[in-house]
């Protein structure tokens, strides 16, 4: 069978018809070009030149060759390099999936601080409810999951992560916390305020499949609080846009209404008891990662100084 390099230096001879200067191209001896060509006319079961003459010429049969000897090496050379341009790509990769809530609070401030310690890096996010974000990243689609957890582990009993099912390894990266808030009246003052005189204050709700209301319903169950539910939405984005038109009192991420809250746009409608802590988590699979996707985790496992958590969610997020 004929080996690309022989096709290759086929190539050279039929360009410069001289054994010498395509030997000298090839980086070979005269004499290790012509068993190269004379294994490739064994193998095509024909002379490829008449050696006749004063110059090489191509045979009938050597003419053949070189058209497809020609489409051949182009097409292997585009594979080759396509191929190592798709791993270099691969190693350099890292994909996050996450929340939509975390394209809010996490990654616009995360990525920037990220950039000057990992220039080489091509990264993305790309965003889901949490339930199909760990299925991306059990499909090996993400190498990474952001998330918002609980403390009383709302969420991680949601999942059917916990202690007993070594799944996940995890890092606690920072904090957030839900608190009430709604629109002001005309003096300032909250809308709605949550447990005064134990009137039902009008409640906005996450949708079930955000996990963030997962959290939510939790610390409710303890707040004991009279609470109308008026309306729901799956995004934080638009419990918000409720919140501001005064519809009701929602439990938005501060991170998310702080500037409104400094501003008066938003005013808190209960105190700081009434605030639920989060962890921003991030989750990965125990399998080696790409080059850049470890050398994140190592950093990030360097900077926060914990061990690896097996359980799901982060050592800082277990009581």
């Amino acid at each position: 069978m004929a080996d690309l390099i022989a096709l290759k230096d086929f190539l050279v001879l039929c360009q410069s018809r001289s054994f010498s200067r395509a030997a000298e191209h090839c980086h070979v001896s005269v004499s290790g070009l012509s068993r190269r060509i004379q294994g490739l006319e064994q193998w095509i079961g024909a002379p490829l030149f008449n050696r006749h003459k004063t110059a090489l010429e191509l045979t009938d049969a050597g003419c053949r060759l070189q058209a497809v000897a020609s489409e051949v090496v182009y097409a292997l050379e585009g594979l080759r390099k396509s191929v190592r341009a798709d791993s270099q790509e691969l190693q350099r990769r890292i994909r996050f999936c996450a929340p939509h809530i975390m394209s809010a609070v996490f990654f616009p401030d995360w990525i920037p601080r990220l950039h000057g310690d990992f220039k080489d890096a091509s990264l993305s996010v790309e965003s889901h409810n949490l339930p199909e974000c760990l299925a991306r990243l059990d499909e090996g689609e993400a190498d990474y999951v952001a998330a918002l957890f609980d403390a009383r582990g709302a969420v991680a009993t949601r999942l059917g992560v916990g202690p007993d099912i070594n799944g996940y390894l995890g890092l606690a990266l920072g904090t957030e916390r839900l608190v009430p808030v709604c629109a002001p009246n005309a003096a300032g003052q909250p809308l709605f305020e949550l447990g005064r005189n134990g009137t039902p204050a009008s409640f906005l709700d996450y949708a079930s499949e955000c996990h963030l209301g997962w959290s939510l319903q939790a610390a409710l169950q303890d707040f004991g609080l009279p609470l109308q539910r008026q309306h729901a939405a799956s995004l934080a984005n638009g419990l918000h846009f409720m919140a501001a038109s005064g519809l009701g009192v929602a439990w938005l991420p501060h991170t998310l209404v702080r500037e409104d809250l400094a501003a008066r746009r938003l005013v808190r409608a209960g105190g700081p008891e009434l605030d639920i802590p989060l962890h921003l988590t991030l989750l990965r699979r125990p399998m080696p990662l790409a080059n850049q996707a470890q050398r994140l985790w190592d950093y990030l496992e360097e900077l926060s100084g914990e061990p690896q958590s097996r359980d799901g969610v982060a050592p800082a997020l277990v009581e």
